[in-house]
């Protein structure tokens, strides 16, 4: 018996002290009176070796009294546990009612006059990490499980790329949707962060407002709404302008990266060269208006890949078709004049870069990058603006109103294929109307009703290959009238 109080004496001396060296405090009293409690039940122990008293009241007594020690034990460790890694968790469960007419592609392949589906269920389920590791070293991470109510079919893998295995409905596997850690080096002569890993780099500004939630993202929604990989050096200048919260950030991440699928550390053999996204944003709070938001976003994307050479599609050859700028401004304010309402507006600006190349279709039709021809260079730009307005009313949680709409033109692209939109509504090539009511029942849970109407004026919205802008007759509408609750904690 004195041998164990002894052991459990040691545990605590070496790992109370090791557990505070590295990431988590034991405040001074619990851990003095945890070695009291140990000193006296080691005195008891001695005593009764004398004493030799009656064993079972006494053995009984011992047994509580190592029963508590353990309880202690198990509350220090959940603590440390607790202080390493933070955990939450959302879960939404959505139904949507979809109508589109005179759409040019369906899964067949073929012009339909209509298709509907006017009960599609989902769920969604999120777990949400972060941990203080340091005071200048912090890590978030998020894992997705996203799939349609009963769904047996085989992943889509037309449509899912490494830009949005989070963000499509599949099975109930976890998908890693962001996982980085932000570095503050100190020392320097200036303020400076890095970011590495799978960045926050979808459902930015504004779309938090639609998502009654905080900013989620680095990125403008309009111009990266997307999972991606690679690094961010943010160099804060709010003491050399004067401009509150105004930084730059360089940013370079891979969209596409072809490599062997039998040796994953070597390129496909006769494959195609990576995509690099190189991005330059400043953002800044406008002086003098409170609570807003101006970012300046300027990207390059080199080498961008056309391969669908495993979507089962028929395509048998792949390439690299070219590059592609992207240019844009935004621009929000929330609760302006403390009226409740907020307001945004972004504009954006693509050029392509054909290099001559193209890829063949089954039927042998060409496709080049915005075009058929792998040489004709085009100009796109859209514009997305909105306001949201919260009702002050405590009896029924101060609920929001909020519409939305925006216009791309015939050559319009961005970088938003991880859309939490199916339709992914900002990519669209037309128009977009949008309407939606957010009730919250209590700071953990909300349900929001809504409708949206897609006027597409342009084939392929969101897709970078092929000019199909002559076949407008074909193009048609979509509409969406949807329900959803959402819980988070």
């Amino acid at each position: 018996m004195k041998k164990i109080y002894l052991t459990v004496g040691i545990m605590l001396a070496c790992a109370s002290p090791a557990l505070a060296g590295k990431t988590v405090t034991i405040p001074a009293e619990d851990y003095r009176a945890i070695l009291q409690r140990l000193d006296a039940l080691q005195k008891r122990v001695e005593e009764l070796e004398r004493r030799q008293p009656a064993p079972a009241l006494t053995e009984r007594k011992i047994r509580q009294d190592i029963d508590e020690i353990y309880d202690t034990l198990d509350q220090v460790e959940t603590k440390a546990l607790q202080d390493r890694i933070n955990l939450g968790a959302e879960l939404r469960t959505r139904v949507d009612n979809f109508k589109a007419k005179d759409r040019l592609f369906f899964s067949n392949g073929q012009v339909q006059t209509q298709e509907s589906n006017d009960n599609s269920w989902s769920n969604r389920f999120r777990l949400n990490l972060s941990a203080n590791i340091r005071k200048n070293l912090k890590f978030t991470g998020r894992f997705t499980v996203y799939k349609n109510f009963a769904d047996s079919d085989v992943s889509a893998t037309g449509i899912s790329s490494d830009a949005n295995r989070a963000h499509i409905p599949d099975d109930t596997t976890l998908k890693l949707d962001r996982a980085y850690v932000d570095w503050i080096p100190e020392g320097l002569p200036v303020p400076l962060a890095i970011t590495f890993g799978r960045h926050p780099s979808s459902e930015g500004p504004p779309l938090e407002y639609k998502e009654n939630r905080k900013r989620q993202s680095t990125y403008p929604g309009l111009l990266f709404d997307g999972e991606a990989d690679g690094i961010v050096a943010t160099v804060g200048l709010e003491r050399y302008l004067g401009w509150p919260n105004a930084g730059i950030r360089l940013a370079w991440g891979k969209a596409y990266q072809d490599d062997d699928d039998v040796s994953p550390f070597l390129d496909n053999p006769g494959g195609i060269d990576d995509t690099n996204v190189y991005a330059l944003f400043f953002e800044t709070t406008v002086p003098g208006i409170d609570n807003s938001l101006l970012v300046l976003s300027a990207l390059r994307a080199e080498d961008l890949a056309a391969d669908f050479t495993k979507a089962n599609i028929g395509f048998a050859t792949a390439a690299n078709i070219g590059d592609m700028d992207l240019y844009g401004i935004h621009f929000q304010a929330d609760n302006v004049g403390d009226s409740g309402l907020d307001l945004f507006f972004s504009a954006g600006l693509n050029r392509s870069h054909p290099n001559g190349q193209t890829i063949a279709d089954p039927t042998g039709n060409l496709y080049g990058l915005l075009n058929n021809d792998g040489v004709s260079s085009h100009t796109g730009w859209a514009v997305y603006t909105g306001l949201r307005y919260t009702i002050a009313s405590a009896r029924f949680n101060n609920p929001k109103i909020g519409f939305e709409y925006n216009h791309g033109s015939d050559y319009w692209f961005s970088f938003t294929q991880g859309s939490t939109e199916l339709y992914n509504k900002l990519a669209v090539r037309g128009d977009v109307f949008d309407f939606y009511y957010i009730q919250p029942f209590n700071r953990n849970l909300y349900a929001r009703i809504g409708y949206t109407y897609v006027d597409y004026g342009a084939p392929l919205s969101g897709f970078h290959i092929g000019d199909l802008t002559g076949m407008g007759a074909a193009i048609g509408t979509l509409s969406n009238a949807y329900l959803l609750l959402d819980c988070r904690f």
